[in-house]
């Protein structure tokens, strides 16, 4: 066998698996429409029988909300009713207050079709009254249901008039809480139950329906032989994607049998749940799961068939001959592969090649003008490619992969089609930035394309939120640099003395000004900024961080540096002027305990002993002491008088001149100030030695 007749059987090969996988392919897709049918329709009919089912649970819901409100009423009635509004809030109700009041609690339960017993409770005396015949009124400590007592104690943790299940007395009730939100009292209600389970069912069969709490404990017992639901966990999965209204199913298969609808009741916390066999509520379905199950199994028959005819007649066939090419290769390759290989080897020379010559300005004499070009990542070029050649069409795009990343040159690409394609790539979901040029019609305009996707490169993490940065954007950036000297003399003078807000927003300001620089201008804004702040931090004494150029890779990055730089250096700042103060400080109190005997002493002479500017002193001294000089002052002048006033019988006119008060009216008014007595008021109530 020749070389001509081994390509031709790998031909013949090649063609019979195509045939056979493109067999197993359509009947694959057959099998993925209807299994997508099948789930489709089974999620639509599960969908309709919840609506159904929510639109009467709307209904139950609205009988409870009308129940709720007849109670809300009568409690609302009774609360607020005259005779009962003395027994909950009377300090010391009389004999008759007290009987007309017991008197009107039973009137309301007789006459109430649905109120079982009333309870008010009476904060001031301790007591608790209610309109049970078989007991009678009594202190909370003594009442004879302590369950309605502490709740009545308690109204706080318990929602208003949201009903609660309890047994009292070997009955059942359906209680409501009602308080007026302060010390009035609070008042306890027991609806009877069987008229409440009415209102809530009603008619309804109790082998399909029933209401639960939060819990999924019934609220209502069910009947005998009444459906199970499913474990409670799967109705707590649901509450959580649809907490209002859905569905569990009762199994996990595919294949529906039943399946319980909810809907949650108002405020209560409460389910109404509702059991469907779908052999009787829905044999449609069934009727269709059963078709579809009947079309998967043909489809599987099919598709093992091809399997085993691929399996026991092509493969035998395919090994033969690969066997054969086996042979002759002298690499152990066969002539396809080998093929592919150059192929491959070729085209990615021959990509390289022409995009040289391209960088270099020079248009391949086969490529149709105007050309645009298109940058992205190594890791995303081919993912790109794709994506161009799926989504938007575009399959004459030649690939090659450059410092630049993977480049796609588009020829024959008008400035109409690039923004059609412009807007094909908003759409799809990109795995990083591209970069994209304008139609390039000569030489000057292809260099300019290539240098503007490096400058594009550059600066794209100035711009995290695009995903695609075309050469218009450069037109906005500015021709010079935008970094003014200023600024950045304000972030210096905010740094130096501790104002980190200041400096943060100088620096925002800063940014925002060379943010559309050229990127070279930028680097450069950076840079200075960098040597600024690295001298501070010399001058402080802080270490050298990183170089700022290792925080260009993001905008968060850029920014968390700068940010922990200015904290450092405004702390260091804060903590260098604190001392600075503390020493200042130091020297004004020894300043203040020389001279404050002398009546002219004031900040003015102390600043000019120490040689310093008064206002800058007093700054300095009111940040470290939390006071003036002059308060200072004064503060040693009463204490030295409070003491000569302790140890001495002097008059307090001497010792008022003692410590530098030569105006004695002045004095009593200072003293009286920070002593909040006069001097004779002082020295009397001493202690006597």
């Amino acid at each position: 066998m020749d070389f001509a007749d081994k390509n031709a059987s790998t031909s013949r090969l090649h063609r019979r698996l195509t045939q056979v996988g493109g067999c197993i392919l359509l009947l694959l897709a057959f099998l993925a429409i209807f299994l997508l049918l099948f789930f489709q329709f089974r999620t639509a009919a599960l969908q309709s029988i919840t609506s159904a089912s929510e639109s009467f649970g709307n209904y139950v819901d609205s009988v409870l909300n009308l129940s709720h409100a007849n109670i809300r009423t009568s409690a609302m009635q009774v609360f607020y009713t005259s005779s009962i509004r003395t027994l909950r809030t009377a300090k010391d109700p009389s004999r008759s207050e007290l009987i007309i009041g017991h008197r009107d609690l039973g009137n309301f339960v007789s006459s109430s079709n649905f109120i079982d017993n009333i309870m008010v409770y009476n904060e001031d005396l301790n007591m608790v009254f209610t309109s049970e015949s078989g007991y009678g009124s009594a202190p909370s400590g003594q009442f004879h249901d302590q369950e309605a007592a502490y709740l009545l104690l308690h109204p706080e943790e318990h929602s208003y008039l949201a009903p609660f299940k309890r047994q009292a007395n070997g009955y059942t009730h359906y209680s409501f809480l009602f308080s007026a939100g302060d010390s009035s009292g609070s008042m306890l209600l027991d609806i009877n139950a069987r008229w409440y389970e009415s209102q809530l069912l009603g008619t309804l069969s109790r082998e399909r329906h029933r209401i639960v709490d939060g819990q999924g404990q019934p609220i209502i017992p069910p009947s005998e032989g009444a459906m199970a639901p499913p474990d409670w966990s799967l109705f707590e999965a649901a509450f959580r994607s649809n907490p209002n209204s859905g569905y569990v199913l009762s199994d996990t298969s595919p294949f529906l049998s039943s399946c319980w609808v909810y809907h949650k009741l108002g405020q209560t916390g409460w389910y109404f749940l509702e059991a469907f066999q779908l052999e009787a509520d829905a044999p449609g379905l069934v009727r269709i799961q059963r078709v579809v199950f009947a079309v998967f199994s043909l489809v599987c028959v099919a598709i093992l068939a091809l399997f085993a005819y691929l399996l026991f007649v092509i493969l035998p066939t395919f090994l033969h001959i690969s066997r054969a090419l086996t042979t002759v290769s002298p690499e152990g390759k066969d002539f396809t592969e080998k093929f592919d290989e150059l192929l491959s080897s070729h085209q990615a020379y021959e990509s390289s090649r022409r995009l040289q010559e391209l960088q270099a300005g020079v248009f391949p004499s086969d490529t149709a003008l105007p050309v645009v070009i298109i940058s992205a990542n190594s890791d995303s070029g081919e993912s790109l490619y794709n994506l161009l050649l799926l989504s938007c069409g575009v399959g004459n795009a030649m690939v090659a992969r450059s410092e630049l990343g993977d480049v796609l040159v588009l020829p024959a690409c008008t400035n109409k089609n690039r923004n059609h394609l412009l807007g094909s790539l908003q759409g799809l979901k990109l795995p990083s930035p591209i970069f994209v040029s304008l139609p390039c019609y000569s030489e000057e305009q292809l260099l300019d394309a290539f240098n503007a996707l490096d400058e594009l490169r550059r600066l794209a993490f100035l711009y995290p939120s695009q995903a695609i940065l075309c050469q218009e954007l450069l037109a906005d950036c500015n021709e010079t640099s935008s970094l003014q000297l200023e600024m950045v003399s304000s972030l210096e003078n905010a740094l130096k003395k501790g104002q980190l807000e200041v400096a943060q927003a100088q620096w925002l300001l800063l940014f925002n000004h060379i943010r559309r620089d050229r990127y070279k201008d930028f680097h450069f804004a950076l840079h200075y900024v960098d040597r600024t702040l690295s001298s501070l931090a010399a001058e402080y004494g802080l270490e050298s961080p990183e170089p700022i150029d290792s925080c260009l890779t993001s905008l968060t990055a850029l920014q968390e540096h700068i940010t922990v730089r200015l904290h450092a250096i405004t702390e260091a700042a804060a903590a260098q002027q604190q001392q600075m103060a503390e020493s200042l400080s130091g020297s004004v109190w020894d300043k203040v305990y020389e001279l404050y005997h002398d009546e002219n002493c004031c900040s003015q002479m102390i600043a000019e002993q120490l040689g310093m500017s008064p206002g800058y002193l007093n700054r300095q001294f009111r940040a470290a002491a939390g006071m003036s000089i002059n308060d200072a002052i004064q503060h040693v002048r009463i204490d030295k008088v409070c003491k000569l006033l302790r140890q001495s019988d002097l008059p307090v006119e001497q010792i008022a001149r003692q410590a530098g008060y030569s105006n004695t009216k002045y004095f009593f008014v200072l003293f009286k100030k920070y002593t909040g007595k006069t001097p004779s008021q002082f020295r009397s109530e001493l202690p006597p030695e």
